[in-house]
């Protein structure tokens, strides 16, 4: 025990007596070296992308009138009430499964098969061509999730029964009459 403490010590010391013995550090001339200062012309670029975004936002929701519903009826709720449209995904898979499969199984898979994708794919280049199996593990998720999202939207009417009128130019239509 004490011979394994002097031989730490010694090395340590070896150590420190190399770092005394180098020639000091010298400071590298950067002044050749491309290099852009993020702070005032990333932080702009981003400041110019951040008004731009907010202006499209602005006209874009201007120029599309949301198709809001009346005011809420606590004594009269649609039977059953579609979900917002991030939700719809969700409520399509309730329609279609279990609740215990679509509410609890699927997104846990989801989950756990997104924090197992690094291990899945140990590929370390950065470039999209070489890195196919997480671009095609992402590509199906998101197939999925729009073509679900899509599909609450667009095929589910009145009450949430499916509906093609969006799709033949037939408007929607709630037991015969138009809603």
């Amino acid at each position: 025990m004490a011979t394994e403490t002097r031989d730490r010590i010694a090395a340590r010391d070896r150590v420190e007596q190399r770092r005394r013995q180098e020639a000091p550090s010298t400071v590298r001339d950067d002044s050749e070296d491309e290099m852009v200062v993020s702070f005032p012309e990333f932080v702009f670029k981003e400041f110019i992308a951040a008004v731009a975004m907010t202006v499209f936002l602005i006209l874009v929701s201007i120029w599309l009138q949301a198709p809001l519903l009346g005011k809420a009826n606590p004594g009269m709720t649609p039977n059953p009430s579609k979900a917002p449209w991030y939700f719809l995904g969700l409520q399509e898979l309730l329609s279609r499964f279990p609740p215990l499969m679509a509410g609890v199984a699927f997104p846990t898979f989801v989950i756990v098969l997104m924090i197992l994708v690094p291990f899945l794919d140990r590929n370390p280049s950065r470039r999209p061509s070489e890195r196919k199996v997480a671009i095609i593990l992402f590509a199906l998720y998101t197939a999925i999730v729009v073509a679900l999202v899509i599909i609450g939207t667009f095929f589910r009417g009145h009450e949430f029964v499916w509906d093609w009128g969006w799709v033949l130019g037939n408007p929607q239509t709630c037991g015969g009459k138009p809603c």
